[in-house]
């Protein structure tokens, strides 16, 4: 029953990384500035967490070094488009292509390279997944919606099929890890990940910064003021931490019952959030992709 309840609390956490994502972008905008604070201050905040989860003590190894390079690597376009997204459509849809690429990816890499055994279920919900993006591509529109409109659409299923894809592969480079000869403990990889993250972005944004420094540089004062920067200790609380509960929860439910219910739970309750929250209109369309994607989830766990 308890690690039911932090499987509960993880589902809370990664929705409001959602809403807090969502609340950074309203207050300070969008760049590529913009994108490499949030993950320096958030990949912070992981390091911290899983730091004090693990004793204050890490251990290292070479193939641990060499994964936590390549997931962070990727983490830095997958924050960069994030934030793009955000500011182009529904927080409900973005969530929904971020978390079903978060399980089907990772199941196609354990069925082709692991020979993991395929189920009904999964299969279901994989057809069920291919019949949502469709569906989100080709659905039916309002003919009245100006050419300015279409084109911003496309561009942002576009984009939340690219953070469908990284999604899943930072759960492909988790699982390659958790089964490469001497690698370290999950949370001792967290903590390495997430400190190469934090020093890989600060390396860009120097980068970044050189050219026209004067502009990018009032760009990266107007972050560190009390409310972004709270929002971003908020947003990696959230989201480490709910990675934190997943861990406590993982020795007590099985993988294929609590990831499915991890992506349903946050699906539904992102659109929640986007709807009350934010206001956001949500279409029937979209309402109807709502459902399909939760039910796709469920099914995995058959």
């Amino acid at each position: 029953m308890v690690s039911y309840i932090f499987i509960l609390i993880a589902v809370l956490c990664f929705a409001l990384q959602f809403v807090f994502t969502k609340i950074y972008e309203d207050t300070v905008g969008k760049s590529i500035n913009i994108s490499l604070i949030m993950l320096v201050i958030t990949s912070m905040v992981g390091t911290a967490i899983f730091f004090i989860a693990g004793g204050f003590k890490v251990e290292f190894s070479q193939i641990s070094l060499i994964w936590g390079i390549a997931l962070a690597v990727i983490m830095i376009p997958y924050y960069i488009i994030g934030i793009k997204v955000i500011s182009l459509g529904s927080l409900a849809v973005y969530s929904m292509f971020m978390m079903l690429g978060g399980m089907l990816v990772p199941f196609f890499y354990g069925i082709l390279f692991l020979n993991e055994k395929i189920s009904i279920g999964k299969l279901s919900g994989t057809v069920l997944i291919a019949l949502f993006i469709i569906f989100q591509a080709f659905g039916q529109s309002d003919k009245s919606v100006e050419k300015e409109d279409k084109k911003t659409k496309i561009i942002f299923f576009a984009l939340c099929l690219v953070v469908f894809f990284i999604n899943g592969m930072t759960g492909v480079i988790a699982k390659a890890h958790s089964i490469s000869k001497g690698a370290v403990s999950e949370t001792d990889f967290t903590v390495i990940y997430c400190f190469l993250t934090a020093s890989l972005s600060i390396i860009f944004l120097i980068f970044n910064c050189i050219k026209n420094s004067k502009k990018k540089l009032s760009e990266i004062r107007k972050v560190f003021n009390i409310k972004p920067v709270l929002t971003l200790t908020i947003l990696g609380g959230a989201a480490y931490g709910g990675n934190f509960f997943l861990l406590l929860a993982a020795n007590k439910v099985p993988a294929s019952v609590q990831f499915p219910l991890v992506s349903g739970g946050v699906i539904v309750l992102s659109a929640l959030f986007s709807a009350f929250l934010f206001k956001e209109n949500l279409s029937k369309k979209e309402w109807l992709s709502v459902l399909g994607a939760f039910l796709s989830t469920f099914l995995f766990a058959f």
